[in-house]
């Protein structure tokens, strides 16, 4: 029976986790990987009284007991079910997702991150609450489903939904890109059906991806042709760099705080600079890094795998 210390808990194509599993098995430890859209091929058996877990996978068998050391999870918690999901898929997801975030139950492992935190900091009021605690400059933000008196008509605003939006149209799938649209638009629109997040325009800037991994912190500016992007980046994704940076001190520590505060070890933080100020935009504890390897050269996997070796307070267990 194998024995497991590290358990990485993903999907089959996400990529970004095959970089975690080959370090960790560049150094040689005991790691099993589990893939959320195949569990139902998997034979598991847990012992909650006892601590311990069989899962068997392909007829080979493994072992997980309280002295498992770490577990990579990289995955929303929120459940996001389209209209047209069978039961079948919906019993299947939301039974699954039970039961990894019953995981935590293994508690003297570290955790990146642990699917609870995850859930509270997935939400983007209380992110901006705590970074306005922490001292961070924030851009103005209002959360609301009509027009109200603070809109001015003459301005124009970044308008967002509160939660990831991912729709279903027949066979695609459509995703909702922050989207700039003036105040004498938001005064006509439609909006009770659904509460949007309004947004002061910061123009001009450039966007900053912040990646934070315990006290360590990456940055990178993203710029086409030099110079920032007005709307939103992720539409012309294939045509920016990310060109490392180095931020001001007081900037790192505040990132590193707000990650400590929701109760992660992992933060995707995103910010934009604008007159020399930096602008808290948001924080993503699930957040895509694959892109920042290949892109900027940034080791990223190395810092996570490091942080997994570490016991809880911080002594590195090899």
């Amino acid at each position: 029976m194998n024995r497991v210390d590290y358990l990485v808990i993903a999907d089959t194509k996400d990529f970004t986790s095959d970089y975690i599993t080959i370090e960790l098995r560049k150094r040689e430890r005991c790691y099993l990987r589990i893939n959320r859209d195949k569990f139902s091929e998997y034979s598991i058996q847990w012992d909650i009284f006892n601590e311990k877990m069989i899962i068997e996978i392909e007829k080979e068998r493994y072992y997980i007991d309280s002295q498992l050391k770490g577990v990579y999870y990289r995955a929303p918690v929120y459940l996001r079910f389209y209209s047209q999901n069978s039961y079948e898929e919906q019993l299947y997801k939301s039974q699954w997702m039970a039961f990894v975030k019953n995981l935590i139950c293994f508690e003297n492992a570290v955790w990146i991150n642990n699917p609870v935190d995850t859930y509270k900091a997935e939400n983007k009021m209380l992110q901006l609450k705590y970074a306005k605690e922490l001292g961070f400059t924030l851009p103005k933000t209002l959360v609301v489903n009509s027009y109200c008196n603070n809109i001015d008509i003459n301005k124009k605003y970044a308008i967002k939904s509160i939660d990831t939006l991912l729709l279903r149209n027949d066979e695609e799938e459509c995703f909702l890109y922050t989207n700039i649209v003036s105040g004498k638009e938001l005064k006509s629109a439609s909006l009770s059906m659904a509460p949007v997040v309004v947004q002061e325009l910061i123009n001009p800037k450039v966007d900053l991806r912040i990646t934070v991994i315990g006290d360590i912190v990456y940055a990178v500016k993203i710029v086409k042709d030099g110079e920032g992007i007005n709307q939103d980046w992720r539409k012309e994704k294939d045509d920016v760099k990310f060109e490392v940076i180095n931020l001001p001190d007081e900037i790192s520590e505040k990132c590193i705080k707000l990650v400590r505060k929701l109760g992660l070890r992992y933060g995707a933080i995103d910010m934009a600079v604008s007159n020399g100020k930096y602008y808290f935009i948001e924080i993503n504890p699930t957040g895509e890094w694959a892109w920042l390897v290949e892109s900027s050269g940034l080791k990223i996997y190395k810092d996570i795998v490091n942080t997994l070796e570490k016991n809880k307070e911080g002594v590195m267990e090899f």
